[in-house]
């Protein structure tokens, strides 16, 4: 490869863009599902922090035991809660009882991503944080 070649190739990798797993919350079980207005999913202000995913951030579900995802955003609980509430509309992707995953992402610059570790938060029982770390 030539050396002119190569500092192309540099100069349009510098401009790129990566959309990457910024922060993942595994074995969230759903205390309510329900399809109320407005489209939302509501999460214990803790488990938020721990995954350091801000309010009204997109986050994307996915139902663990059938496999469906959908997007929506996240909105605090009340803290120490537990609450993992879903209102999805007019059709709800999950019910009470069932373990979800919640997954953010964030863009970051070529040069960003090579340190880029996600958060990955880990629940238990009711709901609690038994484990935050990095992947």
């Amino acid at each position: 490869m030539t050396t002119a070649l190569r500092e192309s190739q540099d100069r349009i990798f510098e401009n790129v863009m990566r959309t990457l797993l910024h922060a993942v919350i595994q074995n969230a079980v759903v205390t309510s599902a329900a399809t109320l207005w407005p489209v939302a999913l509501r999460v214990d202000a803790f488990i938020l922090r721990a995954a350091e995913v801000l309010p009204f951030e997109e986050v994307n579900v996915i139902n663990v035991a059938t496999g469906e995802r959908f997007w929506t955003w996240i909105e605090p609980a009340a803290e120490g809660s537990g609450e993992v509430a879903v209102h999805s509309g007019t059709r709800s992707p999950v019910r009470t009882g069932d373990t979800i995953s919640i997954m953010a992402f964030a863009t970051f610059h070529e040069g960003q991503t090579l340190a880029h570790k996600p958060r990955i938060v880990t629940l238990g029982a009711n709901n609690q944080v038994i484990s935050v770390g990095e992947g």
